[in-house]
């Protein structure tokens, strides 16, 4: 048990270094072996892109840990139990910075999860961040994915008389790609 608690003291520890982007910490716990940068949880089948953007915001963690992790090889586009991949929590964390890197390297945001929830649906999520969604639609974001009861994505945005201005630019946004 000693050791699982030691285990565990230690993935907190890299956690809180990834929200700070102090890879000199997380390079002396790897280098101890106790840890190591390819972990896949068992039950979660969570990555360590997966692990940092679990309880991510909009500032934590930083673009640097994003690129560190990508740098170092770890699978952009992996989905855990739920069907969720970084880019998921990315977004839903409202990260714009971490889904940028993340699209940057290649991530897709049509990969659907149980739901049929897909990154590009999220949109709203970083509706300040117009940037966002116009790489998610450049690097292949299909607006005519089916989502709800045979809707697309794109209709499932589309305004009406109470809309919100930005929930108009995501639709006005999506439909330059349909």
């Amino acid at each position: 048990m000693k050791k699982q608690n030691e285990k565990s003291e230690l993935g907190v520890k890299m956690l809180n270094a990834f929200d700070e982007a102090d890879f000199a910490t997380i390079q002396e716990i790897v280098m101890s072996g106790k840890r190591n940068l390819d972990e896949i949880t068992e039950v979660e089948h969570w990555n360590w892109l997966h692990k940092v953007l679990f309880n991510a915001n909009f500032r934590v963690p930083p673009k640097k840990t994003i690129d560190y992790l990508i740098g170092y090889g770890i699978e952009v586009n992996a989905q855990d139990c739920y069907g969720m991949t970084p880019l998921h929590y990315a977004l839903r964390a409202g990260n714009a910075d971490a889904a940028i890197a993340l699209l940057e390297a290649g991530a897709d945001p049509n990969i659907p999860n149980i739901d049929n929830l897909r990154p590009l649906s999220m949109a709203g999520y970083t509706k300040d961040r117009l940037d966002v969604l116009e790489l998610m639609l450049k690097n292949g974001g299909n607006v005519h994915n089916i989502i709800n009861d045979n809707e697309t994505i794109l209709e499932s945005w589309k305004p009406n008389s109470v809309s919100s201005q930005w929930q108009i630019d995501i639709y006005e946004l999506m439909k330059k790609y349909a």
